[in-house]
C-alpha cells in the first residue's frame, strides 16, 4: 500500500527546487543549492558519493561535513568494503539506505565501524538516498545530529521530498567527465509515447501510481509498465529522476 502524499506539498517541493537549480550557471553552485535545500529539509551535512560501476573503492566525494569526518572515513578505509558504495555500485534498485537500520552487510564488522565513525563526529542517524547521474551511480547521504530531529525523514512528506530534491540534483549535477557516456541515454526522451508523457504530468503535479491510474482511467499496473518504460528510456533509476530528467529536458508542460 502507498503512502499518503499530499500532492501539493511535493509539487512545491518540485517546482521551488527546479527554479533554483536550473537558474545556478555552474556545477558548484547547484552542488552548493542542492545541498541547501537538503539542509533546509532538515539534513545538517550531505555527501554526494558516486563510483563506476563494480569498483565501488574509486570514489569521488563532495561534502558538506567537516573535513574531519571524510578525513578519518578515508584513514579507516570504510570506502574500500562500506555498503553504500558497494550497493551503488552494483546498480542496487533500492530508493534508499537507513544505515543504522541495515543489517545484511557483506563485511560483518562494517556496521560497527561506520556507526563508531559518525558516533565519535555527533551523527545520530545517516541515511543514503540513491542517485544516478551520468555513468557513475551512486548517492547522497544526509545526515542528522539532533536527536529531536532524527526522524524527520519519517515525516509524511520527509522521505519523498528529499528523494526529489537529489533525483533533480542529480539530473543537473552533471559534471563533465560523466557526460559522454550518457547524453544518448538522455537523448531518448524523444522516443516516449504520448500515453507515457501524460503519466510524466500527471507525476508533475504531484500524484503516485493510485491517483494517476484514477486520472487516466486505467489499472495501478498500467501505471506502473508505463513508469518502468519511462525509467529505461531516459536511463533513470526512480520515477523522481525520470521527472527531473523529463522537466530538464522539456520533456512535459512546467
Amino acid at each position: 500500500m502507498e503512502r499518503t502524499v499530499h500532492p501539493a506539498s511535493l509539487q512545491q517541493t518540485l517546482i521551488g527546487t527546479l527554479d533554483r537549480i536550473r537558474h545556478c550557471a555552474t556545477d558548484e553552485e547547484r552542488w552548493l543549492c542542492g545541498a541547501s535545500l537538503l539542509q533546509d529539509c532538515g539534513s545538517d551535512w550531505v555527501t554526494a558519493g558516486t563510483a563506476p560501476r563494480g569498483r565501488p573503492a574509486d570514489v569521488a566525494v563532495r561534502s558538506t561535513t567537516p573535513d574531519s569526518l571524510m578525513r578519518d572515513y578515508v584513514r579507516e578505509q570504510i570506502h574500500l568494503d562500506d555498503p553504500w558504495m558497494q550497493l551503488c555500485a552494483q546498480g542496487c534498485d533500492l530508493d534508499h539506505l537507513d544505515v543504522g537500520a541495515h543489517a545484511g552487510l557483506r563485511h560483518p564488522t562494517t556496521k560497527a565501524r561506520v556507526s563508531r565513525l559518525f558516533a565519535d563526529h555527533g551523527v545520530r542517524r545517516a541515511v543514503l538516498v540513491f542517485s544516478y547521474a551520468g555513468t557513475r551511480p551512486g548517492g547522497l547521504v544526509l545526515y542528522d545530529r539532533n536527536a529531536r530531529q532524527a526522524d524527520w525523514l519519517h515525516a509524511p512528506d520527509g522521505l519523498e521530498k528529499a528523494r526529489l530534491i537529489v533525483a533533480i540534483l542529480s539530473a543537473f549535477y552533471r559534471p563533465e567527465q560523466d557526460r559522454s557516456g550518457s547524453d544518448q541515454l538522455y537523448a531518448m526522451g524523444s522516443a516516449l509515447s504520448a500515453r507515457e508523457r501524460e503519466v510524466l504530468q500527471w507525476l508533475f503535479h504531484g500524484h503516485r501510481t493510485a491517483r494517476i491510474a484514477e486520472q487516466m482511467g486505467i489499472e495501478c499496473v498500467t501505471v506502473s509498465k508505463h513508469l518502468m518504460s519511462i525509467r529505461r528510456k531516459l536511463g533513470a533509476k526512480t520515477r523522481e529522476q525520470a521527472l527531473a530528467i523529463a522537466v530538464r529536458d522539456g520533456l512535459i508542460a512546467v
